[in-house]
């Protein structure tokens, strides 16, 4: 496991990374870095897996590029509507969900669909709000007419789920993100901060992150854009982090870091830019 220091270490080499010189002096060695390519994109979201690949995510369209920036393939249907969300977090089964028709397909590792498309309909979940990939190719969703999360099994069943959320933090919720990360399912209201449930659904407890629309959690971390900063928050050190990664004012609209693979990806209104943190 990475420690903080190292983490630190990396991230602030990353602060530096928008300005000349590209290096950053650690008390006990200079940690440098390079950017390595600008990809022109129309995307709103980005997304990654655990092999740095990434996914820009345009309202109906998926398009997936190599760590190093190479295009890989593309995805787009239209006849299901606008894209909710994409969870890469397993790069051979990359999930897709569309909110307005209820439905979530399947991607392999070059974007074919895999089988059939799950209506939600069919299980009375069709208007679930928010969907995420779960252990054993389960389907976490959030339904906000129980104010529920629900997990469906790999037999699309009803295998788990929460109870009132509501009724649970005495908080009316309105969740925007939800992820399963080691273990655990983590349910994101801007106002109220990340809500942490065990992978059955149980509630354990909530981050005191706010305002924030996505984030990521890596090994004992999670990372986050707010105010257009790099932010990470310690899961066991319960520690915030601030850290600027622009010097100019352009807006950055989303971001992923990858720390094992030594990736900073920024998004920003025109543009991808992917920077490698070399050690």
């Amino acid at each position: 496991m990475v420690s903080l220091n190292v983490i630190g270490a990396c991230v602030m080499a990353v602060v530096e990374a928008l300005s000349l010189p590209r290096s950053i002096q650690d008390s006990s060695k200079t940690t440098s870095f390079r950017h390595t390519l600008s990809i022109e994109t129309a995307a709103k979201s980005v997304t990654t897996d655990y092999l740095g690949q990434i996914y820009l995510i345009d309202e109906t369209e998926i398009t997936k590029y190599s760590s190093t920036g190479v295009l890989i393939s593309s995805f787009s249907d239209k006849n299901a509507g606008s894209i909710t969300s994409v969870d890469a977090s397993n790069p051979l089964r990359v999930q897709v969900f569309y909110q307005d028709f209820g439905q979530i397909i399947y991607l392999d590792d070059v974007l074919t669909v895999i089988g059939s498309k799950i209506s939600l309909l069919d299980q009375g979940l069709d208007q679930a709000t928010l969907s995420c990939s779960s252990w054993d190719d389960g389907i976490w969703l959030y339904d906000p007419q129980d104010f529920e999360l629900k997990r469906l099994g790999n037999d699309l069943r009803l295998s788990h789920q929460s109870g009132n959320i509501n009724q649970l933090v005495g908080i009316e919720l309105n969740p925007n993100y939800i992820i399963e990360k080691n273990q655990y399912v983590y349910l994101n209201d801007p106002l109220t901060g990340i809500l942490v449930f065990d992978q059955f659904g149980t509630y354990y407890k909530t981050l005191p992150i706010t305002g924030i629309d996505r984030f990521q959690v890596s090994g004992e971390h999670v990372f986050y854009l707010k105010d257009n900063q790099l932010m990470s928050y310690g899961l066991k050190t319960l520690q915030h982090a601030a850290l600027s990664i622009s010097s100019d004012e352009e807006v950055i609209l989303d971001l992923r870091f990858e720390r094992e693979s030594k990736l900073l990806i920024l998004l920003k209104e025109k543009e991808l830019e992917l920077l490698v943190i070399k050690d």
